[in-house]
């Protein structure tokens, strides 16, 4: 008997490399719920572009303090 396997499910490879959100940051914040629910969905593609997309988003100086 030949069939269709059933499609593969990956993890997400990277989970302890989270850039940390900056306090107070909208932006910030909406990209970190964003991720979490990619992941609580499965949808591991989703939740790489918020972690690059929070890693890459710049704010003022005095923010980063």
């Amino acid at each position: 008997m030949t069939g269709m396997t059933p499609p593969v499910h990956l993890s997400d490879p990277y989970p302890d490399l989270d850039p940390e959100p900056v306090p107070g940051c909208d932006i910030c914040r909406e990209l970190v719920k964003q991720r979490a629910e990619a992941r609580r969905l499965g949808e591991h593609g989703r939740a790489a572009m918020c972690t690059v997309e929070l890693g890459q988003h710049s704010h003022p100086k005095e923010a980063r303090k």
